[in-house]
């Protein structure tokens, strides 16, 4: 496997644009993403019992496990609308479809930003002519520019894999996501979208795209708050031209894993640990990127609970943007994490430096400690000496910056 250039477009027979319709003042806020040919397609989305209507929508199409667009508008997450946001995101979904000649059961919608306001139907409408009218294979950094909302960057992969397809072709994954706040486990606050010319059964590409997200967004937390939109979608059209990828194969009169499949979720994993490493990188306000991972516990369960409960920490992520010592707030936080552990057997390091030792302070000294946390990058390691499993999360630091942002976005 190695990256390649192109974002959510490199995967053959998909095409892009990100256009500015006049949701946002000044800003590209609708994204158009279609296939040349109907795509396998599945999705996951916030477990938040408030559910935006766009994820009402897309869940219904998606029994169909198929699409061949998706509609994206940013700056309106068309939330707590009623039945009205439902008909809205329907319109959305078919006027793309009017637009692209195909189905309106074939197209997924998607929103993000203010809760509570209608969409502004009109404004999209122009857009979605606009952008279908601008779709092209170099229109992939558009349409990462065009979902993000508080974000400061554009988030974007792509990778050819080791699958061979027709000729010398190799199958092929892209992605674009945006997520800067709201950042919690369960999916995480984020919009992510993902293409791959790879042919492949709907019950492979679902549990891959489950096994992947439990690796990546999933692992991740900014503010511990969970969003009304969080929405993950895959489009896989098969012009790979590969040996179809199924979850186990037939071999002599047994179930083999297939290789293929294990080579493909290999890859999809690379895609979102990469994208929801950037979308921590580009947490709102944040200065420094922590790693969390946690070892030695008695079950997977354990793990990570752990370290989700010191990743969402205010108290140890204030203390890390003002580079304080203070490790007692991480032995805290991990105690507070409902796990039966025994606190006297934990070690903890920063970086490679241990700080405690079987529970206790190591010794070392508080000048030493806050040179280490000035870094932008902090790897606190949690060994519990108790068992065999183990877990990374990723989060960053809480700075006056992220009220900052969050009492004024509108």
């Amino acid at each position: 496997m190695r990256e390649i250039e192109g974002g959510i477009t490199a995967p053959r027979g998909f095409e892009a644009a990100g256009v500015h319709c006049g949701i946002k003042k000044a800003h590209p806020d609708l994204a158009l993403i279609y296939s040349s040919s109907p795509a396998v397609a599945c999705g996951m989305f916030t477990t938040n019992k408030v559910k935006a209507a766009p994820i009402q929508v897309s869940l219904r199409k998606l029994r169909n496990r198929q699409a061949q667009a998706i509609v994206v508008n940013s700056g309106n997450a068309n939330t707590c609308t009623g039945r009205q946001g439902i008909k809205d995101a329907e319109e959305m979904a078919a006027m793309a479809a009017r637009e692209l000649q195909i189905s309106e059961d074939e197209v997924l919608v998607a929103s993000t930003g203010v809760i509570g306001k209608s969409l502004p139907l009109s404004k999209i409408a122009e857009g979605i002519r606009g952008a279908s009218q601008s779709l092209s294979p170099q229109g992939g950094g558009e349409a990462a520019r065009a979902i993000l909302t508080t974000d400061t960057t554009a988030k974007e992969i792509s990778v050819e894999t080791d699958i061979a397809g027709r000729g010398k072709r190799k199958v092929r994954i892209g992605g674009i996501c945006k997520g800067a706040g709201m950042i919690s486990p369960n999916l995480a606050t984020m919009l992510c979208f993902i293409t791959t010319d790879a042919c492949i059964t709907p019950d492979a590409l679902q549990e891959a795209t489950r096994s992947a997200a439990g690796k990546s967004f999933n692992q991740i937390s900014v503010d511990g708050d969970m969003s009304t939109n969080d929405t993950l979608l895959v489009l896989a059209n098969g012009l790979a031209g590969n040996k179809r990828i199924k979850t186990w194969r037939k071999k002599k009169k047994t179930r083999v894993k297939d290789e293929n499949f294990d080579l493909f979720s290999r890859a999809l994993d690379f895609v979102l640990i990469h994208l929801a490493k950037l979308i921590i990188s580009d947490g709102e306000g944040a200065t420094k990127f922590i790693e969390v991972k946690v070892n030695g516990a008695p079950f997977p369960k354990d793990a990570r609970r752990i370290a989700r409960a010191v990743a969402n920490s205010n108290l140890v992520k204030a203390a890390l943007a003002g580079a304080s010592p203070n490790w007692g707030r991480v032995m805290a936080a991990l105690g507070a994490a409902h796990t039966k552990i025994n606190p006297d057997k934990v070690d903890i390091y920063f970086d490679d430096l241990r700080v405690v030792k079987r529970g206790m302070g190591a010794g070392t000294k508080d000048k030493i400690l806050r040179d280490l946390l000035r870094s932008k990058d902090i790897r606190i390691t949690i060994d519990l000496n108790q068992g065999k499993n183990s877990t990374t999360f990723w989060g960053c630091d809480l700075t006056e910056k992220y009220v900052r942002i969050n009492k004024s976005y509108l």
